[in-house]
């Protein structure tokens, strides 16, 4: 019964060092286009990672991302 307890702890542990690498990674590529991006890039990002996180707004994004703008109609 010892040898599961172990590998049940070691798989927690791989785990959650993954989680943390990934989450590492991802904060690192929110920081580069963070700092390569205009006021309203920055806005735009924060907006989205706070929804990411649980923290934003629920319902659709207050701009539509770059490239994909909406057409009003005539």
């Amino acid at each position: 019964m010892g040898h599961v307890l172990t590998a049940a702890i070691v798989t927690a542990a791989v785990f959650g060092v993954a989680k943390v690498v990934r989450d590492w990674l991802i904060l690192r590529q929110v920081r580069a286009a963070m700092d390569a991006g205009t006021a309203q890039d920055r806005v735009r990002i924060g907006l989205r990672l706070a929804e990411a996180l649980g923290g934003g707004q629920s319902g659709p994004s207050p701009e539509p991302p770059a490239g994909e703008g909406v057409i009003p109609p005539q």
